[in-house]
């Protein structure tokens, strides 16, 4: 079948192949969800790199390799240590290392080394280590991040790489719908604005829809994506392929001065905005 053949079976099972599209959209919604999207930007580089060496080297020798720290600020040393104990309880977490662990309460951090007492303590505030249960972008450690945070009173902040992919996480995922709805609405004004048919750029949004649907469900077949890839690919397709989508909407133009048979018009069109594409 050439392109001619395949440009008018288009053209008169149009309603099929939508038909067919829309049915599509359910599995494509399905493979979406099952899709994992990877937050660790560690896991993108090779084993043989020195900081990736080092991540194994914590992880097999020392089991430091997903960890996190908690700075308190203005809290009573009682309360610091009641706080530790609710953090060692959330599942996840494998140890809470703070100045308890090695001395009593009762000592006052003064009569410590000056190299130890400035490490967990400075003038309003002190640190606590945390170590979780598996690597840093697992699901359980990011449930875990998200406990500490809600247990966390004002004045105390966590660090660390698991706080950093956790907080990447939250922020892309309230901020990636934004970009792609400012996208769409700044897309469409420029359609309404270039075009003279007020309902050809709705139909190209719901055409583009589709494919940008197609595309996010197909990734389960990749296992999982990267948060870049998430947050990027549908402003990205969004803006390659409205190109087509005009070049389709004129050339279709073209051909109905030349010819009066839409259906043939648009077969023609097709043909045309193929090479294109």
């Amino acid at each position: 079948m050439n392109v001619e053949q395949l440009a008018h079976v288009i053209v008169k099972n149009r309603n099929k192949i939508l038909i067919i599209a829309t049915l599509l959209l359910i599995p494509s919604m399905i493979g979406f969800i099952r899709t994992k999207v990877n937050y660790d930007i560690l896991t993108y580089l090779p084993k043989e790199a020195e900081s990736m060496m080092a991540q194994q080297a914590l992880s097999d020798d020392f089991n430091l390799a997903s960890t996190g720290m908690l700075v308190v600020e203005h809290m009573p040393d009682k309360q610091v240590a009641k706080l530790k104990e609710e953090i060692m309880e959330i599942d996840g977490v494998k140890e809470v290392l703070w100045y308890d662990n090695i001395f009593d309460l009762s000592m006052p951090p003064e009569v410590l080394p000056d190299s130890f007492r400035n490490f967990l303590f400075s003038e309003e505030s002190t640190m606590m280590i945390i170590t979780f249960e598996e690597e840093t972008s697992s699901q359980r450690t990011m449930d875990a991040l998200h406990a500490i945070k809600g247990y966390a009173e004002k004045g105390c902040y966590i660090g660390g790489f698991s706080a950093i992919i956790e907080d990447t996480k939250s922020l892309v995922g309230e901020e990636t719908w934004i970009y792609s709805v400012t996208a769409v609405v700044l897309c469409l004004i420029v359609l309404f604005l270039g075009l003279s048919s007020t309902l050809a750029p709705l139909i190209f949004m719901v055409g583009i829809a589709y494919p940008i649907a197609y595309n996010f469900g197909s990734n389960v077949f990749l296992g999982e994506i990267s948060y870049i890839t998430q947050a990027l690919a549908m402003v990205l397709q969004l803006g390659v392929t409205m190109d087509y989508s005009i070049f389709l909407l004129h050339r279709y133009h073209e051909e109905k001065e030349k010819n009066t048979d839409r259906e043939e018009a648009m077969a023609h069109a097709i043909m045309a905005t193929f090479t294109s594409i």
